[in-house]
């Protein structure tokens, strides 16, 4: 470390956290160094000594103190400025201080509406301390500096980012891009930033969207690029898309409805009266259309729950005695089609919810029932339920065929069904009322192995507390 490096150490209290214009000066009154606002608001060019820069009446108070530095004095002087003669006359305030470790003088100027300028120290801890992925980055793409989120972004250290290529970085989290590097400068240069939103992979099962924005600094020439996490915001946006897209079903629900259940009445009426007259094979076809004239009523009335707000009749009840009467209502025909449920409940005590269960039943029982028909004979069916803080967290795990990343990211969207024949109304049922019960529901599947569906709900406050040790059934 060379003897500037040391003195400017030894006084960075002084010179770097600080507003105020500041020189480092030598006993004679020579400058040896000065602080970033005194280079922004005094014209120093040439002036090497501080006689340049104070009046000669004011010279007298500086020699005078610097003579007794040596008993580590400190004193308060009023001196004008020679830069500012032309312009003010506003008298300017000096704290001269002695620091006989290094034996230099430090002066500190108090310039009256001198507008306060941070110290390139601050903007550097602003750089370090970012909640957002920043690098620093020269003319040529090359990492000059990044900060401490380069582990959380991409995971890569300090020594495999910093004097490399811009280009490694933008082929992780960007890697569809094809705009060369120079191409996406110039636009920075131009319109003084560009920014854009890309989606990166960060593991299997955690998909992040990157807001990427790329700055250029035209007084150092650098570029800073900052990568900010957008994921929440784009999850909002797609839930916000899902919620919309049950409104306008509800909507459509609503509006069709009596012009749907009219017509079917009449059908329905008039089928009763061929039935008297028909012969035995008419018999069959009046039956057929019967069957479809019930399917029709059953998605009108899916679509009809969509469209309703949820009712207020709700009531306290333990969504561990709910799951084990459904899965006892499935368990024939689990057990007709060869597959194995086995229930898990982890419950400290017996926690309840807060809500309606007629409709937790359903929600269940379109679970329960898409599982068992997602697998062929010697398929498994888990149901874990435990309690966590203050939610309860049911999961439903199968091993049928599963589905792909796109299925799963339309999974709730209304009218999308895999099953052949499906309405696609189901799960977005099964979303709108885990929702309507303070809840959330999330889905993880792989193709060939099987699909998982985590729900969480709240626990009522006033619930039950009788003790439960934890068990496991199997249904076999």
């Amino acid at each position: 470390m060379s003897d500037f490096d040391k003195i400017r150490k030894s006084v960075s209290f002084l010179m770097d956290d600080n507003f105020r214009p500041s020189l480092i000066l030598h006993l004679n009154g020579d400058i040896y160094s000065e602080n970033e606002p005194f280079k922004i608001h005094f014209d120093m060019k040439n002036k090497r000594n501080i006689n340049e820069i104070i009046n000669p009446t004011s010279m007298h108070d500086w020699t005078r103190f610097s003579e007794r530095a040596g008993n580590s004095e400190h004193t308060l002087m009023e001196i004008t400025l020679i830069s500012f003669l032309d312009k003010e006359k506003s008298p300017v305030q000096m704290h001269l201080f002695y620091i006989p470790e290094i034996k230099k003088i430090i002066a500190m100027f108090e310039v009256p509406g001198l507008k306060k300028i941070p110290s390139l120290k601050t903007y550097y801890n602003a750089f370090k301390q970012s909640a957002n992925f920043m690098l620093l980055v020269d003319p040529l793409g090359e990492i000059i500096d990044v900060n401490e989120m380069h582990t959380v972004f991409i995971n890569q250290t300090r020594d495999e980012l910093i004097g490399h290529n811009l280009v490694k970085v933008l082929a992780i989290v960007d890697s569809d891009n094809s705009e060369p590097l120079e191409t996406h400068f110039e636009k920075v240069k131009e319109q003084g930033s560009v920014q854009s939103i890309t989606t990166y992979q960060r593991s299997p099962d955690d998909t992040r969207y990157y807001h990427i924005i790329t700055y250029y600094d035209s007084d150092t020439n650098m570029f800073i690029v900052q990568l900010s996490d957008a994921t929440e915001k784009e999850n909002l946006q797609v839930q916000l898309a899902h919620s919309g897209s049950l409104s306008a079903v509800g909507q459509i629900a609503a509006s069709i409805a009596h012009e749907i259940r009219n017509p079917i009445t009449t059908l329905k009426g008039f089928t009763q009266l061929l039935k008297v007259s028909a012969t035995e094979d008419s018999i069959r076809y009046i039956s057929v259309i019967e069957d479809e004239i019930e399917r029709m009523e059953s998605i009108l009335g899916e679509m009809l729950v969509l469209s309703k707000p949820s009712e207020k009749k709700k009531s306290v009840f333990s969504l561990e005695v709910l799951v084990s009467d459904m899965v006892s209502i499935l368990s024939p025909k689990a057990v007709m089609d060869g597959i194995e449920v086995v229930q898990q409940v982890e419950l400290s005590n017996n926690p309840h919810i807060f809500g309606d269960p007629d409709k937790m039943k359903q929600v269940l029982l379109n679970l329960f029932k898409n599982a068992l028909e997602s697998m062929q004979v010697g398929g498994k069916l888990s149901i874990h339920l435990l309690e966590s803080d203050e939610k309860l967290i049911l999961s439903i795990t199968d091993t049928g065929k599963g589905m792909t990343r796109h299925q799963v990211s339309q999974v709730f969207m209304p009218f999308f069904s895999s099953k052949p024949g499906g309405t696609g109304l189901g799960l977005p049922f099964v979303l709108k009322t885990v929702e309507d019960h303070g809840g959330t529901i999330a889905v993880e599947s792989q193709v060939g192995i099987g699909t998982k569906f985590i729900l969480t709900f709240p626990k009522a406050k006033d619930g039950a507390s009788a003790p439960l040790k934890s068990k496991q059934s199997i249904v076999s």
